[in-house]
């Protein structure tokens, strides 16, 4: 009787912590999903834009690249999880948008939640992101966390930074961004 009981504990916990990380949380502004998710502070302090030299690896290639890389070009900065419904829908967004704007911005998908490459690499293929995507190591979540606080990192709020090509970084409002807006702040920052 213990063990059974302990599994129903496990499976509704288990259920609640992915009904959370994907947004099945509470309702709020605009009808947007949400749900605080508390987690501790990083206690390591990045200089501003760290993140951006931090080494990643493309899932589908094994190429190490940093963010910083791609200076002089706009990049969109994609935080997911291959699990999450609402990410699904961000990543054909981000792809609407690179093909419309085409060679004028890049797209890089991070995977928050740590799901492996096999699960990145068969998500991108499915939602069409022919892009670099990659794990997170624990390094670069901190350091996103201590420049933009907790909720950049939550995939349920489909958090995308858009880099532009100076390397200042603008984190984009909460919610599903449409094509036509991620075309609209390529272009602002690509004339």
């Amino acid at each position: 009787m213990r063990k059974i009981s302990f599994l129903i504990t496990v499976m509704f916990t288990s259920l609640s912590l992915l009904l959370t990380a994907c947004g099945g949380g509470q309702s709020t502004e605009e009808g947007h999903p949400h749900t605080e998710v508390p987690v501790e502070t990083a206690e390591i302090v990045y200089e501003p834009g760290a993140w951006m030299n931090m080494t990643l690896t493309d899932a589908r290639t094994g190429a190490e690249f940093k963010l910083s890389d791609y200076n002089g070009k706009t990049v969109i900065l994609e935080m997911m999880d291959p699990g999450c419904p609402v990410c699904s829908v961000q990543v054909k967004e981000v792809a609407a948008a690179l093909d419309a704007i085409g060679d004028k911005a890049v797209a890089v998908s991070v995977d928050v939640m740590g799901k492996g490459k096999s699960s990145q690499v068969a998500w991108a293929d499915k939602y069409g992101a022919t892009w670099a995507i990659t794990q997170m190591p624990n390094d670069f979540g901190q350091a996103l966390i201590a420049e933009f606080g907790v909720k950049i990192i939550y995939p349920g709020d489909t958090p995308v930074i858009v880099i532009d090509p100076s390397g200042m970084a603008h984190v984009t409002d909460r919610g599903i961004k449409k094509s036509a807006t991620l075309v609209e702040l390529v272009n602002q920052w690509t004339q």
